[in-house]
């Protein structure tokens, strides 16, 4: 996630803030410098001012530390923690002298005015290291408390897997959430409820890494399907087609038989056998001779003396 870009309008806007808390935190920082050195004199003499000053010095440079070890990428987690010490420990040097005297008004105005310095410190290294971690190209993004409260279980499979593959946008880690759950359809659509054991070791490993999208596995199947060997050629005998019978054959035979009478030429098996062939039917040398017998009955007796004598 990128910093997004200030308008003019809210630069002045943070203009006229710094300005009024820097006010705030100076006049907090100078009643807090003269309590503190007041209160230690006794025991520095004349290098009490270095009490105050030292304190309130050390409040706004370890806190800058810390925003420059975050913008470098080597933040100390408990770094954060010595201003805190130190704001308490100016509070408590402020309010010291009244609370033996239990003093309450001197203890909460004592108390309030080096909280402004220390306040207006605080909220300038909060801005500067927020957009300090902004700016930092290994940032993860964090995922809304809304989420966390509707859905704890899968906001926590979720946050895993964000922080197992550096998945640092919350958008992105979403879009591949959405990927993975279809995902995981498809593969239950393909294996079952046994998916996890049925599908393939491949499957299973690109599941986990979040690479096994819908469009892949879409691919994949027809990379499968490519892969397969080609079918086994028919039977040709399957593929014949079944030869029609005798009686079938008839009528065709004897129209047959006329055309070539007509023709002037003689009825022989041979001729009968093409004639019928020209005309789709499929038959056999063996039965175009009994066709040619049948015929042949059939025809007149001068017609068969005829045939046989051809």
């Amino acid at each position: 996630m990128t910093t997004r870009p200030l308008t003019q309008g809210e630069q002045t806007a943070i203009t006229v803030t710094a300005a009024l808390t820097g006010a705030l935190g100076l006049l907090g920082f100078v009643n807090s410098f003269e309590r503190v050195a007041s209160a230690a004199a006794p025991s520095f003499g004349w290098f009490a001012w270095t009490v105050p000053l030292g304190i309130d010095l050390g409040i706004a440079v370890f806190s800058a530390l810390d925003i420059v070890l975050a913008r470098l990428g080597m933040r100390l987690s408990w770094l954060r923690f010595i201003p805190w010490m130190l704001t308490a420990a100016t509070i408590y040097l402020n309010i010291a002298t009244y609370l033996t005297a239990l003093d309450w008004f001197a203890v909460v105005a004592h108390a309030l005015l080096p909280l402004l310095w220390v306040i207006a410190i605080e909220i300038g290294a909060h801005v500067i290291r927020r957009r300090a971690d902004l700016a930092e190209p290994d940032r993860m993004d964090g995922i809304r408390r809304s989420r966390w409260l509707l859905a704890p279980v899968a906001t926590v499979s979720l946050w895993r897997r964000m922080v197992l593959w550096e998945i640092r946008s919350y958008p992105d880690a979403l879009v591949r959430e959405r990927e993975r759950i279809v995902a995981k359809t498809e593969l239950q659509d393909r294996y079952g409820l046994l998916w996890r054991w049925k599908a393939t070791r491949r499957e299973r490993a690109l599941y986990r890494l979040g690479e096994f999208t819908p469009n892949n596995i879409r691919i994949q199947a027809h990379a499968v399907r490519l892969d397969q060997p080609p079918a086994a050629p028919p039977n040709r005998a399957a593929l014949k087609k079944p030869q029609p019978s005798l009686g079938d054959l008839v009528p065709l035979g004897r129209r047959v038989a006329a055309d070539l009478k007509a023709q002037g030429e003689p009825l022989t098996r041979d001729r009968l056998r093409d004639a019928i062939r020209s005309h789709g039917q499929s038959i056999s040398t063996d039965r175009a001779g009994v066709l040619l017998a049948h015929l042949k009955t059939e025809a007149h007796p001068a017609d068969a003396q005829d045939d046989e004598a051809a």
